[in-house]
């Protein structure tokens, strides 16, 4: 795999650090907004009383605390999945670095006249003698982040900052100075010098950022104007890229860019899909259908419907003597799925055996998307899973219109179980239990402790990936171990089937990707406990 490409992937992958945590706070600030919903309170009355209203609003603030910040987790979090060394020392780095540059941009544009007050509406219109929509866009080109008056960068701010700071560590990391400055050498000089660059990258946003803007505009603007087919083009390309971890890119920039929609609430400007559902959430206000339908929604019917009717599917096909294996093996998926709207645990058993089925999958997915768009449904979030449907669908009240996922849902498990009945009869996919030697291996050892059972699988995946000596670096996502090894010829695949992957990606001759769905944070963990215990007795 090319440097590129690495870098591309641990990019992606970088990103879901403050994604992860955004999500969960969503969870919280949906049911407490749900709880003090004037609707909600009317049907439940004792919802009123003071000290409730107040514990609720309290979740609220905490709940809200990655949304006003969102910018500096992004400079943080970049630096932490991309560097494999010193890492605290680039993620403090990234945080200085963009505390700079918000500095070095606010100070130019001062220099250049521009000011909260010279960006207000009310002077741009009095003495600018600008009309109120253009001065309402001109003034949504500025913010307030972190206190600092500034261009409106949003995430991408963030993400420039985070990215240099990886370069920047990289980069100067073993840097020695004359031996009169001594104290500032290596890995102090990296905060340093990324404050001194970071101030003129700021400097620069000052000129390039409007150009930027407008770019991204008008790409949004064109997405839009693609209507529904827009829609369904965003679910197919993000289900069809998966494999590759590129879709988590994809998805962040409909959600924090105006590439997901610009509106202008209250005075206040959101950019992205998310940002503009999570505003409305926080403040009881009517959610943009245009905003939603690149979120949560688009996710249900293939989560909560189509993932299950699939495993029904390949748990009818499979031989009858190993459905109840099947069974067993789909059921940490089927929750996971359902509940979070984790899908790989799912759809890797089936993806690097039938293109075919692959195809499908992505068409549905972009129906996933498209129906609940024509029905103009209002959820928001970003798992899909059957929690957000009650969450940010149901307890938010009849003008989501979760109901639409009761007659589609439905329709939509039909259509993915006849879909991939016929496929897998049609075209003898061999998908999991329709093979006679499938779980032969994997029978699971009466008398053996959990300790002895991890142990033992943590030797099997560091034996299968060529022993300890090959592996050069092991890291994951949200579903696979990746790992980088000196020889691939090394890799023994069987060995790696002895831990019931969901799949096994070779994207190159040095990489490996171990799928394990759900189960990885405790893969991940049980093999660096093992890996650092061996190491220590070398």
């Amino acid at each position: 795999m090319s440097n590129f490409k690495k870098n591309f992937q641990s990019f992606g992958k970088s990103l879901l650090f403050p994604i992860s945590l955004l999500s969960f706070m969503a969870i919280f600030l949906g049911l407490a907004a749900a709880l003090q919903n004037p609707n909600i309170i009317e049907g439940v009355p004792f919802l009123a009383n003071e000290t409730l209203q107040n514990v609720f609003g309290l979740i609220r603030r905490i709940a809200g605390l990655p949304f006003g910040h969102l910018p500096l987790l992004f400079a943080m979090s970049i630096p932490l999945g991309m560097v494999k060394r010193d890492k605290e020392v680039a993620v403090y780095a990234g945080a200085v670095g963009y505390i700079a540059m918000l500095l070095g941009m606010s100070y130019f544009l001062q220099v250049q006249g521009f000011t909260a007050d010279t960006t207000s509406v009310d002077y741009l219109m009095n003495t600018e003698g600008l009309s109120q929509v253009e001065a309402t866009l001109q003034n949504s080109l500025f913010t307030q982040t972190l206190g600092i008056f500034v261009y409106n960068t949003n995430v991408i701010g963030g993400i420039i900052a985070g990215l240099m700071g990886v370069f920047l560590h990289n980069k100067f990391r073993e840097t020695e100075l004359h031996q009169s400055l001594t104290f500032y050498s290596g890995k102090r000089f990296v905060p340093i010098v990324s404050a001194l660059v970071m101030v003129v990258v700021g400097l620069l946003l000052t000129f390039v950022w409007p150009l930027v803007n407008m770019a991204i505009i008008w790409t949004g603007e064109l997405i839009s104007e693609s209507g529904y087919f827009g829609t369904f083009l965003y679910g197919f390309t993000e289900k069809i890229i998966n494999p590759t971890g590129l879709h988590h890119i994809l998805n962040q920039t409909f959600r924090f860019t105006a590439l997901g929609g610009v509106e202008n609430i209250e005075g206040e400007t959101l950019v992205g899909a998310l940002q503009i559902y999570l505003y409305q959430l926080d403040n009881n206000l009517t959610f943009s259908r245009e905003a939603t339908q690149y979120l949560a929604q688009g996710k249900i019917l293939h989560m909560v419907f189509g993932m299950p009717a699939a495993v029904l599917a390949m748990y009818r096909m499979a031989l009858p003597e190993k459905r109840d294996r099947v069974l067993k093996f789909f059921l940490a998926g089927l929750t996971a799925v359902i509940l979070t709207g984790i899908t790989e645990p799912i759809e890797f058993t089936f993806i690097f055996i039938s293109p075919v089925l692959w195809i499908v999958n992505a068409i549905f997915a972009g129906l996933a998307f498209l129906i609940p768009a024509m029905f103009g449904v209002a959820i928001g979030n970003i798992q899909g899973g059957i929690i957000d449907w009650l969450v940010f669908g149901v307890f938010q009240g009849m003008a989501t219109r979760w109901y639409v996922f009761l007659i589609a849902g439905p329709i939509f498990f039909a259509l993915y179980y006849y879909s991939y009945t016929f496929i897998i009869s049609k075209f003898n996919v061999m998908t999991i239990g329709r093979r006679a030697n499938d779980f032969d291996d994997t029978e699971e050892v009466e008398g053996v402790t959990v300790a002895e059972a991890d142990r033992q699988t943590a030797e099997y995946i560091v034996d299968g990936l060529g022993g300890l000596n090959n592996i050069v670096d092991v890291d994951n996502c949200i579903s696979r171990l990746r790992v980088e090894v000196k020889d691939g010829k090394l890799v023994h695949e069987d060995l790696l089937k002895k831990t019931n992957p969901n799949g096994i990606v070779r994207p190159d001759a040095n990489t490996v990707h171990v799928v394990y769905g759900g189960r990885i944070s405790k893969m991940r963990n049980i093999v660096d406990n093992y890996m650092y215990e061996a190491k220590g007795s070398q």
